[in-house]
């Protein structure tokens, strides 16, 4: 006998899977295109990255800081480029840049400890240190080293040591 219901499943079941199969071409299809246009900007994006490590390295801090800026009209979601653009800023003792470059690198990834550090160090210079004492308990917190011996270092942190006994 015929059975008509053991034929109907096995047919959903082939178009499920041959429609499990399609969609994955089509995910593999687009992300494909999308990789490949992701792929010259990474390239680009490389490039600039040396770019700027390089003008860094022989003190051309506003050299670096054009490059970082295109970086990121290329990259704005990559909390690096903030984290390194505010680094530069920070050479360059524009600390209020600095501090918007951390706080932007902190939003893209809250748990980014370095950030954390850097602004504290920025905060610290601008004799900020309630802010400053801050960002190294966060950063510290989250097992950042620079961040956990800066702390432990009574000489230089006695006064955030000092204000969190009172």
């Amino acid at each position: 006998l015929f059975n008509w219901r053991s034929t109907m499943r096995i047919n959903l079941n082939n178009f499920g899977k041959l429609g499990f199969i399609f969609i994955i071409f089509l995910l593999f299809r687009f992300s494909f295109l999308y990789a490949s246009q992701s792929k010259s900007e990474s390239t680009k994006l490389k490039y600039i990255w040396r770019e700027a490590i390089e003008k860094n390295r022989n003190w051309d801090r506003f050299g670096a800081l054009k490059e970082w800026t295109k970086a990121i009209d290329i990259a704005p979601n990559n909390h690096y480029l903030f984290y390194n653009r505010g680094l530069t800023y920070a050479n360059l003792q524009l600390l209020t840049q600095a501090i918007k470059d951390f706080n932007e690198a902190i939003n893209l990834k809250p748990d980014f400890a370095p950030a954390f550090a850097d602004r504290g160090m920025a905060y610290y210079d601008l004799n900020q240190k309630d802010r400053a004492c801050e960002d190294f308990k966060k950063s510290a917190k989250l097992k950042y080293k620079r961040a956990i011996i800066w702390i432990k270092d009574t000489k230089r942190s006695y006064w955030c040591i000092k204000n969190e006994a009172k």
